[in-house]
């Protein structure tokens, strides 16, 4: 069959992947440019992490230093008690006189740009 020589394994791995992917598509859908960059790199800091841990794999001094780095800037980045910048007021024209002119072009079918 199509599956075939599949173990549970695997397909464990493989639907992993898939979630993984849809996780993905779901952050470059929603999420700004700014928190996908951290994210990729404490994603990065994670399995290093992990690596070291699970794998024994090298875990040097300025790998440490760079992943208290990202971990602090991303608790800057979440945690931002920055006021929100102000919303910008629209203003409408109240000249007579430009509302006189703006009908007059209305009424002869002249484009307005």
């Amino acid at each position: 069959g199509y599956f075939g020589g599949w173990s549970v394994v695997a397909v464990i791995l493989a639907l992993l992947g898939a979630a993984g992917g849809m996780l993905v598509a779901l952050s470059i859908k929603h999420g700004d440019s700014i928190l996908k960059t951290l994210a990729t790199t404490g994603a990065i800091i994670f399995s290093a992490s992990l690596d070291h841990m699970l794998l024994g794999g090298p875990l040097t001094s300025i790998m440490c230093i760079a992943g208290v780095q990202v971990i602090i800037s991303i608790c800057n980045y979440t945690f931002d008690a920055s006021p929100p910048e102000p919303a910008l007021k629209v203003v409408t024209p109240t000249n007579q006189a430009a509302d006189e002119e703006m009908n007059a072009l209305k009424a002869n079918g002249k484009q307005i740009s």
